[in-house]
């Protein structure tokens, strides 16, 4: 009696193994994947790829199957990918390799594939590219969720990239990688490499350029390459205000300043009511030690708008600066009689010369009245005027901003 009870064990445990003996089958592995039972249709896709008398024909060539496979292989180690399912999840470490490779291998043996490897629910075929939106959605989701939930932007530009594999020409998402993803990851040059690739796929916005030029100028110090990409981006955008200031910048900082007053000039002339280019060609005029040519233009620029304050402060110290030229004169004085002698006649000069600056000053007072800049050179023109209501007024409105202790 015990012999026999000791055989029917063995049977059963004879059965129970070869029910779990795994066959290749794409048909198994398809609706498994379908029914959700990823796990499933990972063992079964694993040993159908493993499986030389499935993959490979007589002549040694992909059989006629090979492609599907691979591709539902894929599929599958991309559903591990992006499941939220933990336990699926931890079933392989890498999935996004294996799903890449398997997709690539897939393309190898049938490149011009035009049709469908899989079904839908419903039994109708999916084209790849309806496969393809589909997981790059689900990737740009984790894309989303690391950049904004986990501040991970390395794990988010990550997810970008492997977006990118399924929709490589898509402007919307080389546009984010190129403009948001990868300057947070500080992966600078492929920023740029995005932002080339969209604009080579036909993208226009403008913020493509503004990044460019941030990086090439802020980042990788170089000042020629964002003036290449500030000029080509003002041929594209020309009523854009912003592109000619990054312009004039880089040529004031690559002290090529004969070039930027010619590049403002235009700008001028294209607009007779462009006040903010007329007040960089007074800048640039200073710059260049043309006073004169410098006042005309910051003139111009309050013709236009009285109210324009960069303009008025330029003004009020061109102005500020001729009083200044006096007092370093009057402090390279030593103390001789001749000496003495001419220091008071010069602080007769710079009362003069200040009491004309002053009102250009109280003007920008009232333009902006917590402005520092302003307000300490009226405390030091007040003190030297020995006007002490006027410094005790000063002296508190700066204590009040914590300019002053």
């Amino acid at each position: 009696m015990k012999k026999v009870a000791l055989l029917l064990a063995l049977c059963v445990s004879f059965a129970a193994t070869a029910q779990k003996e795994i066959k290749p089958s794409l048909p198994k592995a398809e609706k498994a994947l379908r029914d959700g039972k990823i796990d499933e249709a990972k063992q079964i896709i694993d040993v159908t790829v493993a499986a030389q008398e499935f993959m490979v024909d007589k002549k040694g060539a992909p059989s006629k199957n090979a492609a599907k496979a691979w591709y539902l292989r894929g599929l599958i180690y991309a559903a591990i990918d992006t499941t939220t399912n933990q336990q699926f999840k931890s079933l392989e470490a890498n999935p996004f390799k294996v799903a890449k490779e398997s997709f690539d291998k897939c393309k190898e043996i049938d490149q011009d594939k035009t049709g469908s490897f899989i079904n839908d629910p419903s039994g109708f075929p999916l084209l790849p590219a309806q496969v393809n939106a589909y997981l790059a959605q689900s990737y740009f989701n984790k894309a989303i969720a690391a950049y904004q939930n986990d501040k991970d932007y390395k794990k988010a530009f990550e997810h970008v990239e492997q977006t990118l594999y399924f929709i490589p020409g898509d402007t919307s998402i080389l546009m984010n990688a190129g403009v948001f993803f990868a300057p947070a990851a500080e992966e600078h040059d492929k920023a740029l490499s995005y932002i080339s690739a969209y604009q080579a796929a036909g993208g226009r916005s403008s913020d493509a350029y503004l990044q460019a030029i941030a990086i090439y100028r802020d980042k990788k110090k170089d000042n020629e390459g964002a003036l290449k990409v500030t000029q080509e981006a003002m041929a594209k955008f020309p009523n854009n205000p912003d592109f000619p200031k990054f312009e004039l910048d880089l040529f004031i900082k690559m002290n090529r300043l004969p070039e930027a007053k010619v590049a403002m000039k235009k700008q001028v002339d294209a607009d007779p009511t462009d006040k903010e280019s007329r007040y960089y060609l007074g800048v640039i005029s200073s710059e260049l030690k043309d006073p004169v040519e410098a006042r005309k233009w910051f003139d111009e620029a309050i013709k236009i708008d009285p109210k324009y304050f960069d303009a008025q402060l330029a003004i009020a110290e061109l102005v500020f600066n001729e009083a200044k030229e006096v007092k370093n004169q009057m402090n390279q004085l030593g103390i001789t009689a001749e000496d003495k002698k001419k220091r008071f006649e010069l602080d007769k000069v710079y009362v003069e010369k200040l009491k004309a600056a002053l009102p250009h000053f109280e003007l920008c007072e009232k333009l902006s009245p917590d402005e520092a800049k302003v307000l300490d050179v009226l405390y030091g023109m007040y003190s030297d005027l020995d006007n002490q209501p006027q410094v005790a007024r000063i002296e508190k409105r700066m204590k009040a901003l914590g300019l002053l202790d």
